[in-house]
């Protein structure tokens, strides 16, 4: 009877756990935007870290495993709707790969309790060194696998309005973020079971140190705000403008709506062009015909200038889908002046499985209507920013702005500016659009670049370096921003060294687990 209590509440605080992180995340439920709670984050973890300080390596995995199913199901039920809606597979199937997706990111989640346990138990450590470090490495591993990774809805994404939290990624990347929060939740921990009664060694020590993180944390951020705000106000200026047009998904690709939908960016850009725009930008896949890949020039008209315009300004960055002469396709971005001539491409080399392309397409032959009606993609192999006379521009297609490394590469290019054109239409009124808009602040704070995004129906927003929202729209509304941005060519130590941090503590969890195992080895001899 005992046991049976005892994991009774072992699961109702990692069923507690799991609604607390989805709740601190941007979340919309039957249409209704929650008020933002990133601030639960940092005790979110706190029932299950209690449940754990006595579970061995498996029941460590199991509880966080329950944690994950409950955290992922409230975050990622948008993923049904996109499947069901918009990639017109049935709700059984649908529902099928939806599930599938939330139990491997449950138990990648899972391995970071467990793995910090079997090194607490046999080898050595503290819990509160040991479970940030272990979360980081599995976060870094799932930002890479399997199929290209999907680092969504880690703990770091609660943090995104946050700005003096926020501040160290341009040194530590999201990864000392995630340690910090991971770090911050354990101690709390240990101060519940003290006071539970449950032995708790060198508190004191472990408090001391949690509040020397905060305020260094708060500390950096605040000098970082002054400064890089100073460093602002002496950049030069770029005056931008970006085009909602709010198309439905379902009208995206009919030939019948191909004219209007053209109009619904033409004729902002006309008016943004006489308002002295220097760059308008379009979403993704906005022009409603692909693009020849050996086409130089268009007819200006058909971007919404004049044939009678004089110079190269504005400048019109827009998302289209270009064709290659062997008849396959890329999801790209091509760069207009104002005499209709491409000055330059990026073709997006980081697909959405399942969206653009369909991995393990024998075992998954069933998923190849998500690729309709434009097919397979091919991926680009270049990371260059383009040059939008004499301002290099680092574009980023769709959810290529979730993964740091990439526009860490185009900035270490670079790239004064980064620019993210993206279509969130395909997952309706849910938590998705915010969210991903969530995870695209971290990018301009780890590079001290303004990030403009151009979505199709939100949320279009200019970041600025330090991660305040200048300009943003709301969702499923035409809108038109217009904002000036400054060009910036500081390189961080984020830029220039990477994801070290997280290098760091996957090369601690590896010496560790190597502990582990000659342990093993020698007792085993021992015996022998």
């Amino acid at each position: 009877m005992h046991m049976n209590m005892k994991l009774r509440y072992e699961l109702i605080g990692a069923v507690l756990s799991g609604a607390l992180v989805c709740l601190s995340f941007p979340t919309v439920l039957f249409g209704w935007r929650v008020p933002a709670m990133g601030w639960l984050a940092w005790f979110a973890l706190v029932p299950l870290f209690v449940s754990l300080r006595e579970a061995g390596p498996r029941r460590a995995f199991s509880l966080t495993f329950v944690m994950g199913i409950v955290a992922y199901s409230g975050s990622l039920y948008w993923i049904f709707r996109a499947m069901n809606t918009y990639g017109k597979l049935p709700a059984a199937t649908s529902a099928l790969v939806m599930a599938l997706m939330i139990v491997i990111l449950a138990a990648y989640i899972a391995l970071a309790p467990m793995l910090a346990r079997l090194i607490k138990d046999r080898w050595h450590g503290e819990l509160i060194a040991l479970l940030p470090a272990c979360w980081v490495a599995v976060e870094l591993l799932r930002n890479y696998g399997p199929v290209g990774g999907f680092p969504w809805a880690d703990v770091s994404m609660s943090q995104w309005r946050a700005l003096y939290v926020i501040q160290i990624v341009d040194v530590v990347g999201i990864y000392g973020l995630i340690f910090l929060i991971v770090w911050v939740n354990v101690c709390i921990a240990e101060v519940a079971a003290s006071l539970m009664g449950r032995r708790a060694t060198q508190l004191t020590l472990k408090v001391g140190i949690t509040a020397v993180l905060i305020l260094a944390t708060l500390a950096y951020g605040y000098l970082r705000i002054r400064e890089v705000g100073g460093d602002l106000a002496e950049a030069g200026e770029m005056k931008i403008g970006m085009v909602q047009a709010n198309i439905p998904q379902e009208d995206k690709w009919k030939d019948s709506k191909s004219m209007a939908n053209l109009d619904a960016y033409r004729r902002p850009t006309a008016s943004l062009a006489e308002a002295g725009v220097e760059l308008v930008v379009w979403p993704e896949a906005s022009f409603p015909w692909p693009i020849d890949t050996r086409a130089i020039k268009t007819d200006p008209v058909a971007l919404g200038l004049g044939r009678e315009g004089v110079g190269l300004l504005p400048y019109v960055l827009l998302g289209s889908i270009s064709e290659r002469p062997d008849g396959m396709y890329h999801n790209s971005v091509v760069l207009f002046d104002a005499q209709g001539e491409i000055k330059g491409r990026y073709h997006k080399a980081h697909l959405v499985p399942f969206g653009e392309y369909v991995p393990y397409k024998k075992l998954l032959f069933f998923a190849s209507k998500l690729t309709e009606p434009v097919g397979n993609f091919m991926p680009g192999e270049s990371f260059e920013p383009l040059d939008v006379g004499g301002r290099p521009a680092g574009p980023l297609v769709c959810y290529e702005d979730i993964f740091p490394e990439i526009s860490r590469r185009l900035v270490s290019r670079g790239a004064q500016f980064l620019v993210n054109v993206t279509n969130d239409a395909w997952y309706g009124r849910s938590s998705a659009a915010f969210q991903h808009m969530a995870l695209a602040v971290f990018r301009a704070v780890e590079t001290r670049r303004f990030l403009v995004r151009a979505t199709n129906t939100g949320v279009s927003a200019v970041v600025a370096p330090t991660g305040k929202i200048n300009a943003m729209s709301d969702i499923f509304h035409d809108a038109v921003i217009v904002a000036p941005i400054g060009l910036r060519d500081e390189i961080t130590a984020y830029v220039r060294y990477g994801d070290w941090f997280a290098y760091a503590c996957a090369a601690y969890v590896l010496v560790g687990l190597v502990m582990v195992a000659a342990n093993r080895i020698r007792k085993r001899r021992g015996k022998a």
